[in-house]
């Protein structure tokens, strides 16, 4: 599985999103907020995810990552330049997502990893309890004109998970 870090790295270097300067984030990362996610949880997280295009159509996250991150004031920064609050949003690779400095490593490692199923569903399950972002990243090779292309976004909502509790998820803008 790709990790968020690298689809928007990978974006970056590959020249199809618009340099600019990193943001410059106040919060630092700290290990000590998030690594309850590492942990044997008993909660499971279930949904489906949908990206709003600029046309006004939508593409569900059938094949694609989805990631729960756990809520942490790194995490809420970085979070809130990307799309605009801290509670449910999107982005398109067209809008430019920003890049951060400091991107601490760790940052990438420490959280749940996942896809949709080819209906379009993801599961989630052993999560531990916590406040999470969940994050469906929907990106394809855009090949419909010349140059090819990377197209799509990202979309994000925060959830909260109760130990023992089934979490049902609907991302769409």
């Amino acid at each position: 599985m790709r990790s968020s870090s690298w689809c928007w790295m990978a974006l970056a270097c590959a020249g199809l999103v618009a340099a600019a300067e990193p943001v410059k984030l106040e919060s630092a990362f700290s290990l000590d907020e998030v690594k309850f996610v590492m942990q044997p949880g008993d909660a499971m997280v279930t949904g489906k995810a949908f990206l709003k295009l600029a046309d006004g159509t939508y593409k569900g996250c059938a094949g694609f990552n989805i990631e729960l991150l756990p809520v942490a004031a790194y995490s809420r920064e970085r979070i809130g330049h990307t799309y605009g609050n801290i509670e449910q949003g999107q982005i398109l690779l067209e809008q430019n997502p920003p890049k951060f400095t400091p991107d601490v490593p760790d940052y990438h490692d420490m959280l749940l990893k996942g896809a949709c199923d080819a209906q379009g569903i993801f599961r989630f399950t052993q999560v531990p309890a916590g406040d999470y972002f969940v994050m469906a990243f929907i990106i394809w090779d855009d090949t419909s004109g010349p140059p090819p292309r990377k197209a799509g976004g990202a979309a994000m909502k925060r959830i909260r998970v109760a130990s023992k509790s089934r979490v049902d998820v609907l991302l769409r803008n």
